[in-house]
């Protein structure tokens, strides 16, 4: 219809019958080239001719030797570098023969050949002596004298790639083949009659012989001919000769090195060509380590500081090998500075730092002469040199910024506020954005410096976040763990408790660096900038170094400001790469989060967003989130928080989300311990035989065979483990160690608050009775507060929700096993009741359902005994009349009628008759044992009598014998729990 359409308007244009006529034939034109287009058709002409095929053509029965020697002289080029590149093979095979025979005509096919196979015959003959495959003996004799005479090639490119095979092969030969072949040769071309090639191939031929000779040799045989070299007419040989100056002086030594080179040398600095004077600048820096204090003194340090003030009053192209040689001349010279000259070379830095930037009012420089003695049409400046100026001193400040570093160990870290940091912001703060990536780039080695001064940059690590350039965002983040975790040990660290001393994975958390608050903008700034544009790449790798902000922020800074960020590119993003790096970095928080309730409001809002979500992209991404949680978190918590959500997973209805969960089925089954895991793994098993049953899917078919094969292969066993179990089970120990004592702290921080609370409001009638149990500080011990002040802390305990109601109980700060209760949050229990699965409790322990938790409170309070499953942590055994279950929704607590017959517990009258007020109700005696609920208001109210309290840590510790004798010295903690 197309073509029709454009027919009828060729013939409108065409006016007439002819131009229906020419619209047909190309349609049929199209029609055939669309025809042949679609066809396949044989190639009927040969890509080589019979004379060609017959030319390339070898006889089957020539052994190697002879067709190497066929090709070499009447093959094509192509064959002839194939022989060339196997020649090592041939040697190794054939040695004999391959020396007799192929050599001579490798050297014969050199004589004429083109470079293609000069380059392959280079490396070729590199690869020989550094094999080893002949002799030095027999490879000087054969090779050696080739590599010489195509040092010669008319060719400039041939030439200089022989010469660098020389170069190398000078290091494996014996010094009685140098001195007899090569240094006659160097010496040959050193000669004022030979061309300025031949002599610039001499000056590298003798500072590579001065590296094999001795002291003697060198003096006799190398020396003469250097010193003439050093004085020659051409400025590139004196260039090229003074840059193996320092190997050279290496070899005579330090005395030798005093009277010979140091003279010349200084000559050479002071030549009237710049490229000569960089050349001796260079080698001044590289023998500071040979030249000892005397000479450094007396000769090098004036020597360095004439030559760095004509290069900043000439302003030429010394100027940036200055400032890329500073930092080195600045390091290698500090022990022999005294503190003026210390002050001159930090004030010149200083000036090398800003050149470019405040203009100076005279400037000595070939330029201006020119434009003097010009006419007045050049009094402007050509453009080009502008430029050219402009690049000069942008190099000149990018070395500056490179050496910094070096600079700031120069002057010292005491130093650095008043001596450098003004350039240090400048440098920062740099209009030219080589200079402030350059900045950002070393910016972490300067922090490592300053140590505790690293504050004092604090603003400056502000503004290279918040550039506008993504090259300088890069270099601040490729670093920034680093950097960081150099301002959380350096920077003003307050507590934010007690200070208990621990850490694990680098990631201190007692800590609260209220000094790093103001980074959080600029954090911010820079993954805005980075989540703008179209780097997926730089913004992957910020949202993953962005993991470390634990070391500096705290869990609260971290939680309000910096989480519903990562949330939403886990939601939001398109890129997989940046929301697998969100997902990660968001379970580091999560893993690392001082507060229960946040870290149980990330993993809700994770299975929500991702697991229960419509779109299978997220779902998948759940799978991920799971094998990070593996790695970051403990079998159990894994197993409370994740395992029932991630395992729904396998009946999904998008066949690449079940052909993603096969993937985890082995890091499930690994998460197991028999037999208290028993269920879970026939749940698994069982899993696994209804999806070979029932799946439909050929690649999920084939997954879960594999996930099966490798299931197998992970035994289960009790009791005796393998080594590779034990390993993973003290891991697992170690992490889980770790979650308890993050809940410790927790329960630490509320009781510290709670006696804050208990001592500003303690009422006069508590001052009476309450005397004797006063609170003494300690790692575990806390103050007895009065029942109005628990009062105070149970109602805000209660408006947080009866979801979130912790159970406190003392423990012993030596018991690295205690047992620390937690329900999980309103939100996440109500989410959770609505999926119909088990709610998200205890981000540590396994917690028994309240069936059983509610059998032993019963049959507590029947008998008064202490029940025979429950074991308590501490080997002494505590009284009947408080105690705590593992794992239990509630805490039980005894009446006095039945502690009174507790034979370990001697009380005091005013301790018998104290009485607690909750709610303002007084209770008496009792023998009722009630149980407070996690939930709330299915138990009924409360009320504590006399004789409900739990033990200190401190008497827990001490044996029962020594608490029924000492009754002044035990103390009593009254715990109260809030009305449901």
């Amino acid at each position: 219809m197309i073509i029709v359409s454009r027919t009828m308007d060729w013939g409108e244009r065409s006016g007439g019958g002819g131009g229906t006529g020419v619209a047909d034939e190309l349609t049929l034109d199209l029609d055939d080239n669309l025809a042949e287009l679609s066809l396949e058709r044989t190639i009927t002409s040969s890509l080589k001719s019979a004379e060609e095929i017959e030319r390339l053509t070898v006889d089957e029965r020539l052994n190697d030797i002879e067709r190497a020697v066929y090709l070499l002289s009447s093959g094509q080029e192509v064959q002839r570098i194939s022989v060339i590149k196997n020649l090592p093979q041939l040697l190794t095979d054939h040695s004999n023969d391959a020396m007799r025979r192929v050599v001579p005509k490798v050297r014969e096919v050199l004589h004429l050949a083109n470079c293609d196979l000069q380059d392959a015959a280079t490396k070729v003959f590199v690869t020989i002596i550094e094999q080893r495959i002949i002799t030095p003996a027999s490879y000087a004799q054969s090779f050696l004298q080739t590599i010489l005479s195509n040092v010669d090639n008319r060719d400039p490119d041939v030439s200089e790639a022989w010469l660098e095979v020389l170069l190398q092969v000078i290091s494996f030969l014996p010094k009685d083949i140098l001195k007899r072949d090569v240094l006659t040769v160097a010496v040959e071309k050193g000669q004022l009659s030979q061309s300025v090639q031949s002599r610039l191939a001499s000056c590298r031929i003798l500072g590579k012989v001065a590296t094999r000779c001795d002291s003697f040799m060198i003096k006799r045989d190398i020396l003469p001919l250097v010193q003439s070299l050093c004085q020659n007419v051409d400025y590139e040989v004196r260039s090229c000769m003074c840059r193996q100056l320092d190997s050279v002086a290496r070899g005579l030594g330090l005395e030798p090195t005093k009277s010979a080179i140091l003279p010349e040398l200084v000559e050479l600095s002071n030549d009237e060509e710049s490229c000569v004077r960089l050349a001796a600048l260079e080698t001044i820096v590289s023998l500071l380590s040979l030249l000892d204090d005397e000479t450094c003194t007396q000769t090098i340090i004036p020597l360095v500081c004439k030559f760095c003030e004509n290069a900043m009053q000439s302003e030429d192209s010394t100027l940036p090998a200055v400032a890329r040689q500073f930092g080195r001349l600045c390091h290698g010279l500090s022990v022999n500075l005294t503190e003026d000259q210390k002050i001159w070379f930090l004030n010149f830095y200083c000036k090398l730092c800003v050149i470019g930037l405040v203009p100076e009012k005279t400037r000595v420089n070939d330029r201006q002469d020119t434009l003097k003695t010009g006419s007045s049409h050049h009094k402007s400046p050509p453009i080009l040199n502008l430029y050219r100026e402009e690049d000069r001193h942008m190099e000149c400040r990018r070395h500056c910024a490179f050496n910094f570093p070096c600079m700031v160990l120069f002057a010292g870290p005491r130093n650095f506020k008043m001596e450098l940091h003004g350039t240090f912001a400048c440098l920062c703060d740099d209009p030219n954005k080589c200079v402030r990536v350059t900045m950002a780039s070393g910016f972490h080695e300067v922090a490592k410096m300053l140590g505790s001064s690293v504050l004092t940059i604090q603003g400056e690590l502000i503004s290279l976040l918040k550039d506008d350039l993504l090259e300088v965002i890069h270099g601040i983040i490729s670093h920034l763990p680093e950097t960081l975790d150099t301002f959380a040990k350096g920077g003003n660290v307050v507590t934010e408790s007690k200070i208990l001393g621990f850490g694990f994975d680098n990631l201190v958390l007692c800590r609260r660096i209220t000094g790093l608050a103001d980074l959080i903008p600029a954090l911010i700034s820079a993954e805005t900038a980075a989540a703008s544009s179209r780097n997926w790449r730089l913004h992957r790798d910020l949202l993953e170094k962005y993991s470390c902000l634990p070391r500096c922020l705290t869990s609260d800074q971290i939680y309000n400001k910096i989480v519903p960020m990562f949330f939403k590119h886990i939601i939001a993003h398109r890129v997989l790469p940046v929301q697998l790096a969100a997902a990660h970095s968001l379970c580091v928080f999560m893993r690392y989060n001082r507060r229960l309730e946040q870290r149980q409001d990330i993993c809700g809002r994770l299975i929500e967003e991702c697991c229960h979500s419509g779109n299978h992209r997220y779902r998948k991404l759940f799978i991920d989130i799971c094998h990070f949680s593996l790695e970051l978190f403990s079998k159990n918590y894994f197993k409370e928080n994740l395992y029932n959500s991630v395992i729904q997973l396998a009946q999904d209805p998008v066949p690449n989300v079940r052909l993603k969960f096969c993937s985890l089925l082995p890091s499930l089954k690994s998460q197991f311990k028999l037999p208290k895991d028993l269920q879970l793994l026939q749940q698994l098993e069982t899993l696994v035989r209804r999806l070979l049953s029932t799946e439909n899917d050929h690649d999920v078919v084939t997954a879960v065979r594999r996930a099966v094969f490798e299931l197998d292969r992970i035994k289960m066993t009790v009791g005796i483990t393998s080594k590779h179990h034990q390993e993973d089970d003290l891991q697992d120990q170690k992490k889980e160690e770790d979650e308890q004592l993050l809940l410790e702290m927790e329960r630490r921080d509320h009781e510290e608050a709670d006696s804050k609370t208990g001592s500003s409001k303690a009422p006069s009638s508590a001052k009476g009775g309450d005397k004797r149990r006063e609170s003494k500080a300690g790692a575990t011990s806390t103050a007895a507060a009065t029942a109005t002040a628990r009062k105070t802390v149970g109602a805000k305990s209660s408006k947080t929700g009866s979801a979130t109601g912790r159970r406190v109980a003392p423990s012993s700060s030596s018991s690295s096993n205690t047992s620390v209760y937690s329900s999980p949050n309103k939100a996440t229990t109500k989410t959770a009741k609505s999926q119909g699965k088990k709610s998200i409790e205890n981000a540590t322990f396994a917690a028994p359902t309240a069936s059983s938790a509610s059998k032993v409170t019963s049959l507590s309070a029947k008998t008064g005994k202490r029940s025979p499953t429950v074991q308590e942590p501490n080997n002494n055994k505590p009284p009947a009349s408080s105690r705590r279950r593992a794992g239990s929704d509630g805490l039980i607590c005894m009446s006095s009628s039945s502690a009174s017959k507790t034979p370990s517990y001697s009380r005091t009258k005013k301790d018998t008759n104290a009485s607690a007020t909750v709610d303002g109700h007084t209770s008496s005696g009792s023998s009722l044992v009630k149980r407070t609920s996690s939930t709330g208001g299915t138990h009924g109210e409360l009320r504590r009598s006399s004789g409900s309290s739990v033990t200190s840590p401190r008497v827990r510790q001490s044996s029962s014998s020594n608490i029924a004798t000492s009754n002044s010295t035990t103390r009593i903690k009254k715990t109260t729990v809030s009305k449901s």
